[in-house]
């Protein structure tokens, strides 16, 4: 049982640490992303891209790439958006921890 907490607290960490903002069931609406946060966007055309939101307007979302390159993605293409929440994932994982640390099995 001891052998299976890491791998347990490992894939719990990983699951949390992203957050889905657009999915197929849940389309993108016009304030479904915030300015100036990074997000991974997938598209239908180009795979799945990392981007800095700088704009957005109806039909498209203006950002930056870490290499610097400017992007215009059109919303229409747009298949899924994923937020990286770091902070909220380091607290679930002390959680998991704690639970199983003070609950006696």
């Amino acid at each position: 049982m001891r052998k299976l907490l890491p791998i347990f607290l490992f894939l719990t960490f990983l699951t949390s640490c992203q957050t889905l903002v657009v999915t197929p069931q849940h389309p993108m609406r016009t304030n479904s992303l915030e300015l100036y946060n990074t997000y991974r966007v997938q598209t239908a055309n180009e795979g799945t891209r990392k981007v800095k939101v700088l704009k957005q307007d109806q039909e498209k979302i203006y950002g930056k790439l870490k290499s610097g390159e400017d992007v215009v993605i059109n919303k229409s293409d747009v298949r899924t958006v994923r937020k990286t929440d770091v902070l909220t994932s380091l607290l679930v994982g002390a959680a998991a921890v704690a639970a199983v640390v003070f609950v006696p099995i």
